[in-house]
């Protein structure tokens, strides 16, 4: 056999091996029940008729400052406590100039770009360009312990 035809059925046998694994495992559509942490329980994730989908839970928003959720949700999900009105708030972390992920500097009230400097407030509105639209905001609601937000 020519080397040339031996690497050709090397090559082919390596992708053959691979892919499926990797194929099955990029097709979970289905949301299963998460943990937010080991001392709570599952949640389940699964979008209600009502288009709200648990998100976590209250205690561990107090635990952490700062909830971001990009696994469960349509979209990225960042929820954190509006500092003057004590609000539970969701919006799209997702910098509206290129799409980076914002950081919260709780102690300026801010949500800065760390790529290009675009910074907003708590509402999403934009403070600093480049970014010219403002994040977008989701409708967020409590149950029990809970927190739901429709992101769609």
């Amino acid at each position: 056999m020519e080397r040339r035809y031996f690497i050709n059925w090397m090559t082919l046998g390596a992708l053959v091996s691979v892919l499926p694994p990797t194929l099955s495992s990029c097709q979970s559509g289905e949301k299963r029940p998460i943990s937010s942490s080991n001392n709570t329980p599952k949640i389940d994730t699964s979008i209600r008729e009502d288009r709200f989908q648990a998100l976590d839970t209250i205690s561990q928003l107090e635990a952490q400052g700062t909830i971001l959720d990009r696994r469960n949700a349509p979209k990225p999900v960042l929820i954190f406590r509006h500092q003057e009105t004590q609000a539970i708030t969701a919006l799209n972390p997702m910098c509206t100039h290129q799409g980076c992920t914002v950081e919260l500097l709780a102690d300026e009230n801010v949500f800065d770009c760390p790529c290009h400097g675009s910074q907003f407030d708590l509402d999403g509105a934009v403070l600093a360009s480049p970014a010219e639209n403002p994040l977008p905001l989701f409708e967020v609601k409590q149950e029990g312990d809970l927190i739901l937000v429709k992101a769609q």
